[in-house]
């Protein structure tokens, strides 16, 4: 084993390199207390990519429990890789990683960038801080909310990592005059010791109407506008570029209902997930999935879409009653293509389901450990999860 610094020192360092990026971010962390040596293998560039590298092959889901007091606790498991066509139902046990105090705050998960969440005060409360946290070191860190986001205003914020610049920036944005709809856009870059919000312009007026994506340096939200050849309120999606700064807008004709709406990384690109409830008989019901997938990541502006569209019968999840399945049901796509939908009360058991849109198999996961962590005080009230799907653990927050 290696114990100090005069024994580390025989030991060649590609191969210390190797077996510290074998563990997990918080040993790491630890680790980097050993000695002078070690902080500066751990700190390296080198290293930091390598342990990125080694999570990618070993993602995990991470699960956020609602508890008491607006507190919140943070677990992981396992994620399902490949599984066989025969293995349909598996049972998982969550490791609880780090409890979150809420203060009494409502907190908004408000999005997640590599591996740290976001979390910010209802879009209507005030004077309160913007919360940063990497649920595995049980590192959290708060940000000032801007100052022209008074009483009188609404304000929505994102997260999102340039990897050419390798910075997180906070995105924030303000409707400062709910009657004239005028907004005020900021950014905050983290990791430079400066924690002021700079003004940023953006040529199209609009206030986000959903939570955040980043996929490959770019956050995606949607957004409402009007239209004149329609009746009603129709979305578009903001494309934010966090290195440049700068704003592009896709307008679609497929997205009218917000509430049946999800952006996701479809393998490295943007997708649209749209689902409903069929119910054909008593007995016979299924979910509705359609699927659309941007061509030309590139150009989005003009860019044509990909549509795909499943069903998944009420059959195929576990006995799952597919209508008491509450808001959003779909968490996002697993790196292979599984579209992945959960339950979402801890207080009942809870799944985690992996749809094969190529076998058409809905893989099964129990999720067991949320109730034993809170000594069964889960039982009592339903409890609202958020589950993350393809959670690697990054050394950038540590760094930083």
């Amino acid at each position: 084993m290696i114990s100090g610094e005069t024994n580390s020192c025989s030991i060649p360092t590609d191969l210390v390199n190797d077996i510290l990026s074998r563990l997990s971010a918080k040993s790491v962390a630890r680790f980097r207390c050993v000695s002078k040596l070690w902080s500066s293998i751990l700190l390296r560039p080198y290293f930091t990519e390598l342990f990125l590298t080694r999570s990618f092959a070993r993602p995990r889901l991470l699960f956020a429990v609602e508890q008491e007091g607006d507190d919140w606790c943070f677990f992981t498991s396992p994620q399902p890789k490949n599984p066989d066509d025969e293995e349909l139902s598996l049972e998982v046990t969550a490791d609880c990683q780090m409890k979150f105090p809420g203060g009494n705050t409502c907190l908004e998960f408000c999005g997640r960038a590599s591996d740290l969440i976001y979390l910010c005060p209802h879009i209507s409360e005030h004077d309160q801080c913007i919360i940063i946290c990497k649920p595995s070191t049980g590192q959290f860190t708060s940000l000032p909310i801007p100052k022209e986001c008074n009483r009188r205003s609404f304000w929505r914020s994102f997260i999102g990592f340039d990897p050419i610049g390798k910075h997180f920036k906070v995105l924030s944005i303000g409707d400062l005059d709910a009657d004239e709809k005028r907004c005020q856009y900021q950014i905050l870059t983290l990791g430079t010791g400066n924690d002021s919000w700079r003004k940023i312009h953006c040529p199209l007026n609009h206030f986000p109407s959903s939570e955040g994506i980043c996929i490959n340096g770019v956050l995606y939200y949607l957004a409402e506008y009007s239209a004149e050849q329609r009746d009603g309120t129709c979305y578009m999606i903001v494309c934010f570029d966090v290195r440049s700064e700068k704003f592009k807008f896709i307008y679609t004709d497929f997205i009218s209902y917000r509430d049946n709406t999800e952006l996701i990384n479809y393998k490295g690109k943007l997708g649209v997930v749209t689902w409903e409830y069929d119910c054909h008989t008593c007995t016979m019901r299924s979910l509705t999935l359609c699927l659309w997938v941007i061509k030309d990541v590139e150009e989005p502006e003009s860019s044509k879409w990909s549509e795909y569209v499943y069903t998944i019968w009420e059959s195929q999840f576990d006995g799952c009653d597919v209508s008491t399945f509450w808001g959003n049901p779909i968490l996002g796509v697993t790196a292979t293509g599984e579209i992945v939908i959960s339950t979402e009360d801890a207080s009942k058991p809870f799944y985690v389901f992996f749809f094969n849109p190529e076998r058409s198999t809905v893989l099964s996961v129990e999720i067991q450990g949320f109730r034993a962590a809170n000594h069964g005080a889960l039982q009592q009230h339903s409890r609202m999860v958020r589950v993350f799907v393809d959670h690697v653990e990054d050394l950038k927050f540590i760094t930083m």
